[in-house]
């Protein structure tokens, strides 16, 4: 079957971007997939130092927990980022995650074997998908420079809580649309 890794760039460690992933995670697990959720806020990922090393090299000179994530995401099916808006963006976590994915721009297929990839951005604003639209672009075009064939335009889901994840049927047809692609 398929290998999904799921990058949740959430601080909260019970919100709701880690709820939505353990209902992706239980479901394509029964369906005989194997999924990873990692939590980039747990992780230790410096800041790029814009010295352009991995340029020459296809590595970053810091020896941290990235390059380790990198190689998760090449050895996977369907990449599914994941981040909750703040201030109009993603987490400050997720930007340092993204910027430092500039060592993996290098060769035809950044992301090896990976053939599907979303992005998911989170918000308690109800609206969130008429206000952050510049947001998940700017997210859809970072996967689009990581050369995966199949890209999903990503979704933005708002004015959910960690207790309402499960019912929501927003998060439904995400997970859905996930589904049909592996």
């Amino acid at each position: 079957m398929s290998r999904v890794i799921i990058v949740n760039g959430s601080p909260r460690k019970n919100g709701v971007d880690s709820g939505i992933a353990a209902v992706i995670s239980a479901e394509f697990s029964a369906k005989g997939h194997s999924v990873e959720t990692v939590d980039i806020c747990s992780l230790t990922i410096g800041g790029c130092r814009g010295c352009m090393s991995c340029r020459k090299t296809g590595r970053c000179v810091q020896d941290d927990d990235m390059q380790s994530v990198i190689d998760r995401m090449r050895a996977s099916d369907m990449i599914v980022l994941m981040s909750p808006i703040y201030f109009a963006a993603e987490t400050g976590q997720t930007k340092t995650f993204i910027d430092r994915l500039t060592s993996a721009f290098s060769g035809d297929r950044p992301m090896g074997k990976a053939r599907v990839s979303s992005v998911l951005l989170t918000c308690a604003d109800p609206k969130g998908g008429e206000r952050y639209g510049a947001a998940l672009d700017r997210l859809r075009d970072v996967m689009g420079y990581l050369k995966v064939d199949d890209h999903d335009g990503g979704c933005i889901i708002g004015g959910l809580t960690p207790e309402t994840v499960r019912d929501s049927p927003a998060v439904r047809e995400y997970i859905d649309g996930l589904a049909s692609k592996l």
